[in-house]
């Protein structure tokens, strides 16, 4: 009997895999434009070289138009909140020119409040955790300040997921460059940075197995070939902020950001792979407020 069952799983084997492959493609273009709104809150312990705080980030998008290859069609969608952060963290500072910290954000996505059909969505949608460690190392010359941060991000969900999808904690390592300039003889601070993101942990064991092969068994362009983790984000930014007394600071930047995911939709019925390439395009405006004692 167990001969006959392995007999037959031989046999089928080609079929079942055959039925999975790579059914859609797509190529996705976003262009959008955001005001970032956030306050935060320090307190400097300086005998024992720690500071604590606390910050809100509140995200608004003002412009969205999103265009697809596969349909050849262009969305844009009326502006809307579009998230909340709410960050505690600690910081520690044993020398001048290294820093240590790790912090946790509660993130509210607002347009996942409700699913597509105007029903409420569970607080599992639309809440995701996030927790980061860090180390910055800066050096000081003159009126100018030079700092290389390195940050792991640890974006948690509390829904249910296809692991051969996405993976349930999303894994980010982030580097950040930045040169800043205090002007001679004004409360002013200037500041350009870049950043980039890379994936650390997104699902390719199911994308690379099946991607090779279209639903008829054919050989796609994929075939031969694997993929990997890659580069998210690139964001470049400019500012300038403002001390307008001792515990008080006013900050204005802007935001240039190129980022690129590659989304992977499983089918339900035939598991076949619909798998979007999305590049996305955004101007920030972003405005801070920082209180310190």
């Amino acid at each position: 009997m167990k001969r006959l069952a392995f007999f037959i799983i031989f046999l089928l084997l080609p079929w079942a895999v055959r039925a999975q492959g790579l059914k859609s493609e797509d190529n996705t273009a976003t262009n959008l434009v955001e005001m970032r709104v956030g306050a935060t809150f320090t307190k400097h312990f300086k005998d024992a070289h720690v500071n604590l705080y606390a910050s809100e980030e509140i995200y608004s998008r003002l412009y969205e138009s999103t265009y697809s290859s596969l349909s050849g069609n262009t969305e844009t969608v009326a502006p809307y909140f579009r998230r909340s952060y709410t960050t505690v963290g600690v910081s520690y500072h044993p020398i001048s020119y290294l820093r240590f910290g790790a912090d946790y954000t509660l993130k509210v996505y607002g347009n996942k409040f409700t699913a597509s059909d105007g029903s409420a969505n569970p607080a599992g949608k639309f809440l995701r955790h996030r927790v980061a460690l860090f180390v910055t190392g800066q050096y000081s010359v003159d009126d100018w300040k030079f700092s290389l941060r390195e940050k792991l991000d640890m974006n948690i969900r509390t829904d249910s997921v296809n692991l051969n999808e996405r993976p349930k904690t999303d894994l980010t390592l982030r580097h950040r460059l930045q040169a800043q300039y205090s002007i001679p003889g004004k409360p002013l601070k200037a500041y350009a940075n870049i950043e980039l993101w890379n994936t650390l942990n997104q699902p390719t064991a199911y994308l690379n197995t099946y991607a090779g092969i279209d639903t008829d068994g054919d050989a796609t362009a994929y075939a031969g070939k694997r993929f990997g983790q890659y580069l998210s984000e690139v964001r470049t930014q400019i500012g300038l902020n403002w001390r307008v007394d001792k515990s008080n600071t006013l900050g204005i930047a802007y935001r240039f950001m190129y980022g690129y995911s590659r989304d992977v939709n499983i089918t339900k019925t035939k598991a076949n792979i619909e798998l979007t390439h999305a590049k996305s395009y955004g101007h920030y405006i972003i405005v801070t407020y920082d209180l310190d004692w």
